[in-house]
């Protein structure tokens, strides 16, 4: 799940319109930022999702994207969100991934990604939802909103879930 975590941000943002929603967005795919930060290839493939996917990690990720967020944007509202989405980043994982959740915790989840047109239509569905909800509030962010904006969205899930057929494949 990439798309749907972005479509997470934009529904919050609709919901709490104070809040800025780069750091939204950045926040609710921090711990897949995180992971191709670690070192590639199939040694760190398996063990490297425990540095920023495991329950102990999202908590670190999650304190850290909190505390920035506030040096930055000085909102409750922003800081408060950014934490959450990056907690909720593993809740959604467990949808689309399969994946150990904490240290020598067996693998979660539904493993949608080995499913590519499903996982294509859950997450155009969320991000298709996210965008109408936040393209009717009256404050939201004019690029956000635009529909090319839903358009790249919807590309990049298509990309990704071609991507990950090819790997797979």
């Amino acid at each position: 799940m990439v798309t749907g975590h972005l479509a997470t941000a934009y529904l919050a943002r609709s919901r709490w319109p104070r809040a800025a929603l780069l750091p939204l967005l950045v926040a609710s795919i921090i711990p897949d930022l995180a992971d191709f930060a670690l070192p590639q290839g199939d040694q760190c493939r398996t063990s490297c999702e425990l540095y920023t996917h495991a329950m102990p990690a999202v908590f670190v990720l999650a304190a850290a994207a909190g505390v920035l967020a506030w040096e930055i944007y000085h909102r409750r509202a922003t800081t408060n969100l950014v934490i959450g989405l990056v907690l909720l980043h593993v809740v959604m994982d467990l949808v689309t991934g399969f994946k150990p959740y904490w240290p020598g915790g067996p693998n979660l989840g539904l493993h949608l990604y080995t499913r590519p047109p499903a996982d294509f239509a859950l997450e155009a569905v969320l991000v298709v939802i996210g965008w109408i909800v936040l393209r009717r509030t009256p404050s939201a962010p004019r690029a956000a909103v635009h529909p090319a904006a839903l358009v790249v969205l919807l590309a990049a899930q298509a990309g990704m879930d071609l991507w990950f057929r090819h790997l797979n494949g």
